[in-house]
């Protein structure tokens, strides 16, 4: 909840002061910026919120749940990755008792897979200069970067089994996206030796909830055609192969938990990349077994996973094999919505990326999160369950997005 306001003092004629923070988010109708403005809204944990995006929100596909918290009283339709946007942007509506933001969150930047290197340059990269070059000329007390667990070298089954990668493991990013990221990180650092940047960075598992269109989404989608084709849906590599995952909730609690550390902290104090971050996954240490076992739950189908053999022949083929599996699946898709009545298919769609099929594994360490800002999986959230999974479904339904 938030902080109780500060008593009037009696020689005062003034009303009691605010000391919530100022919220500008960056990417305010993406997936993430969208449930971090509720969470903030409902929970009243700031004086006033900002959402930045290039899209509208009668664009934005929106619930009715964000209706308050998206209004277009909170919303200003900007390119931050535009530099002669800045001024705009980080100045405060009239109706904010600051003068400048305290908490900046990023939550912009290219989220699609196999992009050219141009697009997560400009839109990930640049994004994240600009945003913390203008945050460190304004001493901004907090800037919250997202970014992916992707970005760690895919541990070995030993380091799997210790309880995955710490936030000083090695790098080497095994996606697209994950480059780019990780190069908007180290870029946050060396701001913060030369112009006094307060920042800290969040790498997420698999973000998913109500309404996702990631990863999870995906695995959904493929699962309702493989029950409509009445054939076993079978993954490529093991069951064991890591995907952790987290509730976008929890990934709000903490933005927020992370904003108000960062805030404390003064740029001088915890140098380095690795002390500034925080890995943020759910206790359930999700696998491809995990999603299998939900799955069959689910759906009336029958999961399992391809033999040595041909996950051999994938990983030296994988474009075609790709091509091969949306070619099969597509169409089927298409069938599924229009026999629905689905004529506005919506976000969803079970379309593969080959970077997302690689035998790399997605597990993260979190207990640094626990232990320095006191974060955990809100209550029923801890692992990645049917229950959750059905409650995903329900808010496609809900949205007229699901056959």
């Amino acid at each position: 909840m938030a902080d109780t306001p500060a008593p009037e003092k009696a020689v005062s004629s003034e009303a009691p002061h605010d000391e919530r923070p100022a919220v500008l988010i960056i990417g305010g109708l993406g997936y993430v910026g969208r449930f971090l403005a509720l969470y903030l809204h409902r929970n009243q944990l700031a004086c006033s919120i900002r959402l930045v995006d290039k899209v509208l929100p009668q664009l934005a596909r929106l619930a009715p749940e964000f209706s308050e918290a998206c209004s277009s009283s909170n919303f200003m339709q900007a390119d931050a990755s535009k530099e002669q946007s800045l001024a705009k942007i980080f100045t405060p509506p009239p109706s904010c008792p600051r003068r400048e933001y305290t908490y900046v969150f990023n939550c912009g930047g290219e989220t699609r897979y196999s992009q050219e290197d141009a697009v997560y340059k400009a839109r990930s990269v640049e994004l994240t200069v600009n945003l913390a070059r203008e945050c460190a000329r304004r001493k901004t007390p907090a800037l919250v970067e997202f970014s992916t667990g992707q970005i760690y070298k895919s541990p070995n089954s030993s380091t799997v089994k210790s309880g995955g990668c710490k936030e000083d493991a090695t790098t080497k990013p095994w996606t697209k996206l994950a480059k780019y990221k990780l190069m908007a990180e180290e870029e946050l650092e060396k701001l913060r030796k030369t112009e006094g940047l307060r920042y800290t960075v969040l790498r997420l598992g698999h973000v998913y909830g109500p309404y996702d269109v990631g990863f999870l989404a995906r695995g959904l989608c493929l699962a309702k055609v493989y029950e409509r084709k009445r054939e076993e849906m079978k993954w490529l590599w093991t069951k064991d192969l890591r995907v952790n995952t987290v509730h976008v909730e929890d990934v709000c609690t903490a933005a927020f938990l992370a904003a108000k550390w960062c805030a404390s902290i003064p740029p001088d104090q915890e140098p380095g990349l690795d002390k500034r971050t925080f890995n943020i996954v759910d206790q359930g240490d999700t696998s491809q077994g995990t999603l299998a076992t939900i799955f069959s739950q689910i759906f009336d189908l029958r999961t399992g996973f391809q033999g040595s053999l041909i996950s051999s022949f994938a990983r030296f083929n994988m474009e075609s094999v790709v091509d091969d599996v949306n070619e099969e699946i597509l169409g089927p898709w298409a069938e599924l919505l229009r026999e629905n009545g689905i004529t506005d298919s919506g976000p969803l769609s079970p379309f593969m990326e080959k970077e997302l099929l690689r035998d790399c594994n997605l597990c993260l360490d979190a207990g640094k999160a626990g232990r320095l800002l006191g974060w955990k999986a809100g209550e029923g959230r801890e692992v990645l369950s049917v229950e959750g999974v059905r409650r995903i479904l329900d808010s496609y339904r809900g949205m007229g997005w699901w056959p």
